[in-house]
């Protein structure tokens, strides 16, 4: 689907459903403001509202910040994302952030002065795993998490891969296989009795492998907010006593780059939440600025313990993929001094 249909298709969904009209500019007007994909018009009456739209095929989280900076460059338009398909922590995170946005199948989160629409009923059919793919389900990219960290890993035994990645020993060989038919992994020393297999386009398997776990991965690992009773480990927070768990995302960013100033606390960690809740003396809050996440590798192949973070890997893919101008530069400075080696 082009994306002007993409635009056309969702619109006409949002119409059948809310019997809100609509309304696109010409598309030579368009064509004048490159920075944007259409100019329209939502409402009913005189309640209607404009909108700078950028359209996508499927949104992704690493995209955002580049659409948001484009749509801001258009004033006097409020802005909004349509897409063929967002995915669901995506969507959630647009809505926090107050960012409009509508799927084609009628899903939607659009609020301005004059309308509000809600909708998140409506199926949508996923397009972004091909049906018969394991790679990049939460299985495989516990599996793609070990090997891209300990390349080598690829040629042990399936037990020891199964071991270091945390997933049953009968699906190593389908994902390996999956791997292999993807393009990203080789073979040398053919001929041989005992080829040698290596990863191939590692850097764009990281960058595959980062936006999935920010889609398919990490909302299953997410264990829920809360906020330090104590205040002054907002501002301590590298002195707390880590017993029990890890630093990730910002946290973690701060730690490897000296190059980040925490506004949002994540927490890895494999003992229960309320275990933790008692150490650190944190207590739920749905708006709370602390996160914990449950630890899904082992402890065995933990390579940073001395600045006790997550592994690299997951600092730099929580970090590209936030919104946040100064996360994806301290993803960029851990990408350079650790993954680029």
């Amino acid at each position: 689907m082009s994306e002007q249909g993409i635009l056309y298709a969702a619109l006409d969904k949002l119409n059948e459903l809310t019997g809100l009209d609509y309304e696109v500019l010409k598309t030579e007007e368009i064509e004048l403001r490159h920075q944007i994909d259409a100019l329209i018009s939502i409402g009913g009456g005189k309640q209607k509202s404009k909108f700078k739209v950028e359209v996508k095929h499927e949104l992704r989280s690493v995209q955002l910040p580049h659409i948001l900076r484009q749509l801001d460059l258009v004033k006097g338009y409020a802005p909004l994302i349509v897409s063929q398909y967002i995915p669901k922590p995506l969507k959630r995170e647009l809505k926090e952030l107050k960012v409009n946005y509508l799927e084609v199948a009628g899903n939607a989160s659009i609020k301005t002065e004059e309308i509000f629409i809600f909708i998140n009923d409506q199926p949508v059919t996923e397009v972004r795993l091909p049906a018969e793919g394991k790679l990049w389900n939460p299985t495989g990219l516990k599996f793609l998490f070990a090997i891209l960290q300990f390349p080598d890993l690829i040629n042990q035994p399936y037990r020891k891969i199964a071991h270091y990645s945390g997933i049953a020993l009968g699906t190593i060989g389908t994902l390996i296989n999956e791997l292999e038919n993807e393009g990203y992994l080789k073979a040398s020393g053919a001929g041989t009795t005992k080829p040698r297999k290596f990863l191939e386009q590692r850097d764009r398997l990281i960058q595959k492998w980062a936006e999935l776990f920010r889609t398919n991965l990490r909302h299953k690992l997410f264990k829920g907010t809360y906020r330090f009773m104590n205040q002054e480990h907002y501002s301590n927070w590298e002195s707390i006593e880590q017993g029990d768990f890890l630093w990730g995302a910002e946290n973690a960013g701060a730690l490897l780059t000296n190059h980040l100033s925490p506004e949002k606390f994540t927490i890895y960690t494999k003992v229960s939440t309320s275990k933790l809740m008692k150490e650190l003396k944190l207590v739920p809050d749905k708006n709370g600025k602390v996160e914990i996440l449950e630890q899904f590798w082992e402890d065995t192949y933990q390579p940073n313990l001395i600045v006790r973070t997550v592994p690299v890997l997951l600092a730099y893919a929580e970090l590209i993929t936030s919104f946040d101008s100064r996360c994806q530069e301290a993803a960029e400075r851990i990408k350079v001094k650790y993954l680029d080696k």
